[in-house]
């Protein structure tokens, strides 16, 4: 059993150094009949000592308000400061959550493994991730699923309304034992999916804000009228990676582009904004995918005062000019070159689009180049 603390009051202190500074009685005699050790009697004598001074300052009182008030005036701008910091903080957390993506969410905590500028714990916390997250490291892609995704994608760009068992089907006719929920899977890590409509047309999914399109039966006639923004897949090496392209309706100009492995809302906006580099368009129409529903995205266009404009439901054709780009450039360069890494594909890619820009003619252009119809006696040389 524990034994209890003993504590004592002020006045037994004051009675206790009063009676040994009479030096009637030694400190270790004293310590013994109040039962006390001498070193803790010693220290209160010390104190006292320091201390008697106060007992003659005229002004102690006075002095003692002004230290207490002192000290009630920092107590409160700690409490509002701490409040300031944590209403930022909650605030940080829910737009971070909001307006960046899980993938950047964790490289910015991974990042804190080496910097070590604050706990790796707590920046998983503010950030709202698992902290298991930022240790997870994925298996590699084997050499069979990065056939079967080429071959899937083959397919889709000559038959977009197969769906998961029919590139199944596709796939074991081919020797790969790929089931249907495998091959779905397999789609979906490669954001392609089958051009059908489907049951339940009209019924969207309530977090997603969803544009009417504004390009039906429109006149496009200049050039920036209106643009479209998609997504493509492009096996590398050992895994595969996402094509972000901008194409200008009128001209057929490729205005801007970004290769990324990750499918983020990130690489899309990073694609526009070397686009608005050149100019901005009256509309800008996508496909409902979920980067082009994201809230990022949406503020994205609507700050720089572009209307936003969306396919319907399954209708690829409403996106046609990019989907077409999409398909030309698969057959002319991704299909013919296996890229062994992303800076050989960016590299490529770059090429190939200053090709098509600059160099190649269209018979719907009249056969000028896309840039010359794009920038009037104006052309711009490639730099790599």
């Amino acid at each position: 059993m524990s034994r209890q603390r003993r504590s004592f009051s002020a006045k037994f202190k004051s009675n206790l150094v009063i009676e040994l500074l009479k030096g009637e009685k030694d400190l270790n005699t004293l310590a013994a009949e109040n039962s006390i050790q001498p070193n803790l009697l010693r220290n209160w004598k010390k104190e006292f000592l320091n201390n008697a001074s106060v007992v003659f300052d005229d002004k102690r009182e006075e002095n003692l308000k002004e230290k207490l008030a002192e000290e009630r005036k920092e107590k409160a701008e700690y409490a509002k400061k701490v409040g300031q910091l944590t209403m930022q903080v909650d605030w940080l957390k829910k737009n971070l959550k909001k307006f960046v993506d899980l993938t950047t969410r964790v490289s910015l905590v991974q990042n804190l493994l080496t910097t070590k500028e604050i706990p790796a714990s707590v920046g998983a916390r503010l950030l709202d991730i698992n902290r298991t997250s930022i240790y997870y490291t994925g298996t590699p892609i084997s050499d069979e699923e990065l056939a079967c995704k080429e071959i899937i994608d083959h397919l889709h760009t000559d038959n977009p309304t197969w769906g998961a068992r029919q590139m199944s089907a596709q796939l074991k006719a081919r020797g790969y034992q790929v089931g249907r929920r495998k091959a779905r899977r397999y789609m979906n890590e490669m954001d392609i999916y089958p051009i059908y409509p489907k049951v339940n047309l009209s019924k969207r999914m309530q977090q997603a804000k969803v544009c009417p399109y504004l390009l039906r039966n429109a006149v496009i006639d200049k050039p920036n009228q209106a643009w479209s923004i998609d997504i493509t897949y492009i096996p590398i090496k050992r895994g595969f990676l996402y094509l972000t392209a901008v194409i200008d309706w009128y001209s057929r100009c490729i205005v801007g582009w970004e290769v990324d492995d990750t499918l983020d809302t990130r690489m899309v906006i990073s694609a526009l904004k070397k686009a608005f580099k050149v100019a901005k368009p009256q509309i800008l129409n996508s496909d409902q995918g979920c980067q082009f529903t994201s809230q990022q995205y949406i503020d994205f266009v609507k700050e720089n005062g572009i209307r936003q404009s969306m396919d319907g439901k399954s209708r690829w054709a409403d996106n046609i000019m990019i989907e077409r780009w999409f398909r030309s450039f698969k057959y002319e360069e991704a299909y013919l070159t296996q890229y062994n890494n992303i800076r050989e594909a960016r590299a490529a890619i770059g090429q190939y689009i200053h090709i098509y820009n600059f160099e190649r003619r269209h018979s719907a252009l009249d056969y000028q180049t896309p840039a010359e119809c794009y920038y009037p006696a104006m052309l711009m040389p490639y730099v790599a």
